[in-house]
């Protein structure tokens, strides 16, 4: 990989970790688009908030960015050069990309104890796989493989305009 993927792939999972450990949880502390009916609502999101939902955002962080330093690492060092090696790789995109959505289920289902706040969670979590995993290979996959991911083509456009 080149030292500016590198440098974007590390830029991008900074901003992935401050929008899932600062940004969020403060969003949900706010009672902005949640609140319990509780006696104390504010305790109960700050609690929850600090809680439940950080090892939530810390399985789907680590498995996203898991996926991510894999997918690096194996496109870093892949010999392909046909083109069936190619269309080949679009296949294990995918399957690393199923792991953090699968992640989505056990943060959301064990972790998480508030029915009413799933699928806010998970749309949130939809989003910081966009961010940790399809953002960083869609712009800094290395080599012959670098249009695999999908709408990487469109990114890196945009980005060779900057």
């Amino acid at each position: 990989m080149k030292p500016g993927e590198i440098i974007r792939v590390i830029a991008i999972i900074v901003v992935g970790a401050i929008l899932m450990f600062l940004i969020q949880p403060f969003i949900f502390r706010t009672g902005a688009i949640w609140s319990p009916s509780v006696q104390d609502p504010g305790a109960a999101l700050a609690s929850w908030a600090s809680g439940a939902y950080m090892v939530a955002a810390g399985v789907v962080f680590g498995l996203s960015i898991a996926c991510t330093i894999l997918w690096c690492v194996m496109t870093a060092k892949s010999a392909a050069r046909r083109p069936d090696e190619l269309r080949a790789w679009s296949l294990w995109w995918w399957l690393l990309g199923i792991v953090p959505i699968l992640s989505i289920g056990l943060a959301i289902g064990f972790f998480n104890p508030i029915e009413e706040l799933r699928l806010l969670l998970a749309l949130f979590f939809v989003l910081d796989i966009l961010i940790l995993f399809w953002l960083p290979t869609a712009s800094s996959t290395p080599g012959l493989l670098i249009y695999t991911p999908p709408l990487s083509h469109q990114l890196r456009d945009i980005i060779d305009r900057f």
